[in-house]
């Protein structure tokens, strides 16, 4: 047994699942909010509430770099498994199956009912078709992180097919220490250095006009800009057992200087420099992030039937989610509820709408392999199958 197999814990951590699981459910609420925001979105409606600016900023925050973190924790767990190559294989099928069928079915309905809220039918579908032609963006939409995930999925395998130590390379056992005895100060130090790399990378980006051409609209390399230093993040943290257990505890102090610097950010939103804007953004979303992993880990850290299925649904209620905001915004809209009463009314009717669709999805094994990249049912089985080829590279 290598030294990373021994320091790392062999029971499964449950909370991992459904602290995914959770943030990608958070799109509907920051998604709901911004289709009633003022400062508008991609369905027009004319009822605003600006307080819904601030409730989809606060989520959009901490929710896309914790994701990213948690990404790169199970990359690092499944490197420790299966080979590089099968694993991106895998990764390519799981993740690029359900981008393709979104992009020729999911996405076209998004588009056209953001249409039909700014234009007559006849001339939403003109616009629709023209943009189509024309747009790299309007193809791309929410579907964005699936590209991203891919990069950095394929440059991990990369580097571990290279490099076969980084498959079990546990952290440094000194580092991991240090770190796990000075929480506070390590989220603050990982803030400030995650801060400046996205204050200057994605500064120099825009500055040198790379984020105007058609192409980027398509490989959204800013986001990967982004998302590439939670992903390592979480990579790291899948090796340095002592931090993990650290990261995972309750923490009070954490917890008000999440708030504070959460509150410094929305102070912030809209009225500075935008550099300086994503460098306290970075922080708070580094306080948050701890502050909600350890909130699963207390809490959810078991088997259920309940979140197991939210697990299971939430990649497909993702995919769908955002067409289903767009068209139920728009009801919402035409009837003329207040925008918070709206608000309410499209993130729980999406909740409900998309957990369904995923309950018949997950009922046929050929929907599971266009929206989940699994089998459904024999999702289990199939994957064990998966697994035992892998393995025998």
């Amino acid at each position: 047994m290598d030294a990373g197999s021994a320091r790392r814990p062999s029971a499964r951590q449950h909370y991992w699942d459904t602290l995914r699981a959770a943030l990608m459910l958070l799109g509907i609420p920051y998604h709901s909010a911004l289709a009633f925001q003022a400062g508008g979105w991609i369905v027009a409606t004319h009822r605003h509430a600006p307080v819904l600016d601030y409730v989809a900023e606060a989520i959009h925050l901490f929710r896309m770099p914790a994701f990213f973190l948690v990404a790169g924790y199970f990359a690092a767990l499944s490197l420790t498994k299966y080979p590089p190559g099968g694993w991106f294989r895998a990764r390519l099928t799981r993740l690029g199956i359900p981008f393709l069928a979104s992009l020729v079915t999911i996405i076209p309905l998004l588009n056209i009912g953001c249409e039909l809220s700014n234009f007559a039918p006849a001339q939403a579908l003109e616009s629709w078709r023209n943009l189509s032609l024309t747009s790299g963006g309007y193809w791309v939409r929410h579907l964005w992180f699936i590209i991203v995930l891919l990069y950095l999925c394929g440059a991990t395998a990369l580097a571990a097919r290279i490099w076969p130590a980084l498959r079990t390379a546990p952290l440094p056992a000194r580092i991991d220490r240090w770190t796990a005895r000075r929480p506070l100060a390590t989220l603050l130090l990982l803030g400030l250095v995650v801060g400046l790399f996205e204050a200057v990378t994605i500064e120099l980006f825009y500055a040198a006009h790379l984020n105007t051409t058609l192409p980027q609209e398509i490989l959204r390399l800013d986001d990967l800009l982004g998302a590439l230093p939670w992903f390592v993040l979480g990579l790291a943290l899948q090796r340095a057992p002592e931090t993990l257990a650290a990261m995972g505890e309750r923490r009070a102090g954490v917890a008000a200087l999440a708030v504070a610097a959460t509150a410094l950010a929305l102070a912030l939103y809209g009225h500075s420099w935008p550099p300086l804007y994503r460098f306290v953004g970075a922080g708070a979303a580094m306080l948050v992030t701890q502050v909600i992993l350890s909130v699963a880990r207390q809490s959810f850290d078991r088997a259920s039937p309940v979140t197991d299925r939210l697990v299971r649904g939430s990649f497909v209620v993702y995919l769908f989610h955002v067409p289903v905001i767009v068209w139920l915004a728009l009801i919402v809209d035409g009837v003329g509820l207040p925008p918070e009463i709206g608000f309410v009314v499209v993130a729980c009717g999406t909740l409900a709408a998309t957990l369904g669709i995923a309950a018949l999805i997950e009922r046929s094994p050929a929907l599971s392999l266009l929206y989940s990249g699994t089998r459904g049912a024999a999702r289990p089985r199939a994957r064990r199958q998966v697994m035992t080829a892998v393995a025998a590279e």
